[in-house]
C-alpha cells in the first residue's frame, strides 16, 4: 500500500560515488561493485537517502528545491518507482510506518 510516510535510507552495506555528464549519472557502489546509469531526478532521490531515514515527502520537496521543478513534477507517486528500483538494487531500505 502506498503510504507517505513510508521512510527510506541508503543501505549500510552501500557507499556511493556520483559523476554526471550533462542529464546523464552514473553511480558506482563501492559495497557491491556494481555500476548504475541514472538520469537528474533518479540521482538526486538516491541522493536524498544518503545521510539517513529520510520521509518519502521530504525526499520529494528536496528533490524539487534541488532541481527547482515544481514538486509536482517530483511528487511522491512519480518518485516512488525509483526508490523501489533502487531497493531491489540493494541501494535502499526502506520501513513503513
Amino acid at each position: 500500500a502506498f503510504s507517505f510516510l513510508t521512510v527510506w535510507r541508503l543501505n549500510p552495506k552501500s557507499s556511493l560515488h556520483f559523476r554526471h555528464w550533462g542529464n546523464e549519472w552514473v553511480v558506482f557502489d563501492v559495497g557491491s561493485g556494481h555500476t548504475h546509469e541514472m538520469d537528474t531526478i533518479s540521482a538526486v532521490t538516491l541522493m536524498h537517502c544518503e545521510s539517513g531515514w529520510v520521509h518519502l515527502n521530504e525526499i520529494s520537496q528536496g528533490v524539487a528545491k534541488d532541481l527547482d521543478l515544481p514538486v509536482s513534477m517530483v511528487s511522491s507517486e512519480r518518485l516512488l518507482p525509483f526508490l523501489n528500483q533502487f531497493a531491489s538494487l540493494g541501494l535502499l531500505e526502506n520501513l513503513a510506518e
